[in-house]
């Protein structure tokens, strides 16, 4: 599903400082060790006018340069904002006519919305001063809103992976009274305190908010549980990455590191930073990794495509951007709204550990790959098909040599010098349990618990200026492509293919406003230029885009080069194409 938005994305970034680039190309080629490239950012812009409804007014300035195999970096934050007073009135979205507006952000509401029990405002006010409240014939109250709504009317954004402010309004519902059926309401539960079993009936429906074209409850089931091995840090990295991206010519960009600058999640608190950061660790010496990975699913989701209810909070913000175009103002909204939105899906969890394992260790000791995955794997209960076993896996005499596979010793003596969890949704406490207990009772807990606390695994996105055209909002069209010009400057400022080249086969990553090599084994330095072994293969990597040329017969073409690194010594030429044209 990924394969959509990324070829998308592909097509919209743009490229400040290529000539740059090409000369720390040139520089490199000639070097034995790449000189530092220190971080430079621009000036500050002139503040922005006093927004009257946020008594702010704002200035930015831009990333010209990360820095580079050790430059010096750069401090201070990207985003600024200070206090004002402007005498100006706050004027909220255009005048509603014979239909109510909300108070505080000045939506407009069919007057058949106004006292119908539904807060349609955020503020109530919809619900104010109300003499007869005109509620449903179905009394909708008693239903809670469909599990995961909230998270899948969050913003995305590409660069972090993360989730930003809401898009959708998930709490309107249009008056309408609108449920789902979860089929799953007849498993018996037991209440402790009572000392009784019971059927979850007030999970039997849950109601459907307006912007979910379809939901529907899926049978609890998982992909089985799969590993898999990898013979040092940049083949598994490149597995994780591909099995999100599925898309060829995108580097890995992790945004500014400062939450409040221009990301909302920074590297600092970024998991994919830090997951790439332990297994870093790992780089300088002759590791193997076991991965095992396992995907639940919960339910199927498709968002409605026109008429589409704006959160509030982001219809007050697209209200107040200025007609006239202002790259910091427009990716201000981008930071806080998300390069993307989704578009359909599905809900569930993920379940991910790796096996750090100490290959001269194992050799030392006769461990093999399979008596680990017996052991340790056994202890979620999956067997040597890598398939669920419900009963659990009785280790036995199997795990004669080290014991049970459990404790940190038992693991140090197969060769297990670390290992890394990750895991999506499910209740707080058994995900947490999970990453600290690897057990057959905390799996299947977890599992469980995924169906009323899922988080979004596999979707579809669009861009983030895609949304306006698909609103009741009017005209939206200059700021629509204010927003797709914004877009296109902030994917390349934050793109990792302003970093390296990387030698060989080395992984760029732009953390904040630094750049570093990941480099694999038998490879070192900052730009990964030291090797052991002679004559390696080196695979091509994409520069970054070129600027749009001028529009000529309707249509303008960027273009990039398979130079950050070229390919040498038989490696694989850089994947996709080279020149991109569009219609203009």
């Amino acid at each position: 599903m990924f394969a959509t938005a990324f070829f998308i994305l592909s097509l919209m970034t743009g490229q400040p400082g290529i000539i740059a680039q090409e000369k720390v190309n040139r520089r490199i080629s000639r070097a034995v060790s790449p000189a530092a490239v220190a971080c430079q950012l621009s000036n500050w812009s002139e503040w922005t006018d006093c927004f009257p409804c946020q008594d702010k007014k704002y200035r930015y300035r831009s990333l010209l340069q990360p820095s580079k195999f050790g430059g010096a970096i750069c401090s201070g934050d990207i985003w600024d904002h200070a206090s004002c007073y402007s005498s100006a009135p706050c004027l909220q979205q255009a005048q509603c006519g014979q239909d109510f507006q909300c108070k505080e952000t000045g939506r407009c509401l069919k007057r058949h919305l106004v006292c119908n029990g539904d807060r349609d405002c955020l503020d109530g006010s919809d619900e104010e001063d109300c003499e007869d409240v005109r509620a449903s014939a179905d009394d909708c109250s008693q239903y809670e809103p469909i599990p995961g709504s909230d998270r899948v009317a969050l913003g995305y954004n590409i660069l972090t992976q993360k989730e930003t402010q809401s898009v959708y309004d998930a709490r309107y519902y249009g008056g309408q009274c609108e449920t789902v059926y979860n089929g799953e309401w007849r498993e018996l539960r037991y209440d402790p305190t009572c000392e009784r079993l019971y059927y979850g009936e007030d999970e039997k429906y849950f109601r459907k908010p307006y912007n979910f074209l379809k939901y529907h409850f899926e049978p609890l089931a998982d992909t089985g549980i799969s590993s898999e091995l990898y013979d040092d840090v940049n083949d598994l990295l490149s597995k994780v990455k591909n099995e999100k991206f599925q898309s060829s010519g995108l580097t890995l960009g992790i945004g500014p590191a400062d939450r409040s600058v221009m990301v909302n999640v920074g590297v600092s608190q970024s998991d994919e930073a830090s997951f790439l950061k332990k297994l870093n660790k790992y780089n300088k010496k002759r590791y193997n990794f076991m991965r095992i990975f396992t995907k639940v699913q919960t339910a199927h989701f498709k968002m409605r495509r026109h008429d589409i209810m704006l959160d509030e909070g982001m219809l007050q913000s697209l209200m107040e951007l200025p007609e006239q175009y202002n790259y910091g103002l427009y990716a201000k909204f981008i930071d806080d709204y998300g390069t993307h939105y989704i578009t359909s899906g599905s809900m569930g969890g993920t379940y991910e550990y790796i096996l750090v394992l100490d290959r001269e260790k194992m050799e030392l000791f006769g461990i093999t790959d399979s008596y680990i995955k017996t052991c340790i794997g056994g202890a979620i209960g999956f067997d040597s098909d890598d398939n669920i076993k419900i009963e659990g896996c009785l280790l036995g005499e199997r795990c004669e040599k080290v014991g049970s596979g459990l404790g940190t010793k038992d693991q140090k003596a197969m060769g297990v010098e670390d290992i890394i969890s990750r895991v999506q949704g499910g209740s707080s406490g058994w995900g947490g349990a999970l990453t600290q207990n690897i057990s057959t009772t905390t799996y299947r807990s977890w599992g469980r618990s995924l169906k009323y606390n899922p988080v979004v695994i596999d979707f579809e996105v669009q861009p983030i200026h895609e949304l306006l055209r698909h609103t009741n909002l009017g005209l939206l069209e200059t700021k629509r492509q204010n927003l797709r010009g914004a877009l296109d400057q902030y994917l390349m400022e934050f793109n990792a293919c302003r970093c390296g080249p990387c030698f060989n086969n080395g992984e760029p990553i732009l953390e904040g406003t630094s750049c570093q090599c990941l480099c694999g084994p038998g490879h070192q330095g900052l730009a990964c230029e030291q090797i052991e072994l002679q004559d390696a293969k080196v695979d091509g990597r994409w520069s970054c885009w070129s600027s749009w040329s001028e529009c000529t017969a309707g249509t303008q073409e960027r273009r990039r080069e398979c130079n950050n690194p070229t390919p040498q010594n038989g490696g694989a030429p850089c994947p996709g194409r080279r020149v991109q044209t569009q219609a203009c």
